[in-house]
């Protein structure tokens, strides 16, 4: 009897001990979104007329509600390197308002320049492009939660 209850007792020491150890680090809600025209810039740098890309995705920021974590990742430029300043804009439950990031890299993919938006619970819009306008934009209709 002494013995059951021994097992017992380290197999519940055991099961809170993974609960809590092997606990899961905290996710993002997902971000219902639609990008109608994609989600790439296409762009001349900033010298040398040199003509890359530049990624741009999003995603909800962990335990913040309102608020858009924007990942923007030049993909590279021919005759680089080169960089752009990216402009991002967007209108929500918070307030329109923009912000500006600056990516730079040579003819390989670059460092992903991460910025949060405060953009507010519900509906809302996000725009994209660098600056000066070099190239079309894209856009992002969302729920933001």
């Amino acid at each position: 009897m002494t013995v059951r209850r021994m097992v017992a007792g380290v197999m519940v020491s055991v099961g809170m001990g993974a609960l809590v150890c092997g606990a899961t680090p905290a996710q993002a809600d997902p971000l219902p979104q639609w990008s109608p025209f994609g989600t790439t810039l296409y762009t001349f740098g900033n010298a040398n007329f040199c003509a890359g890309t530049i990624g741009v995705a999003l995603e909800a920021a962990p335990r913040l509600p309102g608020h858009v974590l924007a990942h923007v990742t030049p993909l590279g430029y021919q005759r680089g390197p080169c960089g752009n300043h990216v402009m991002l804009g967007w209108v929500g439950s918070a307030g329109a308002r923009s912000q500006d990031v600056y990516v730079h890299t040579n003819a390989t993919p670059g460092d992903t320049v991460t910025v949060d938006l405060w953009i507010g619970m519900g509906p809302a819009k996000v725009m994209a492009d660098t600056w000066p306008i070099q190239g079309p934009f894209t856009e992002w209709y969302l729920y933001v939660p």
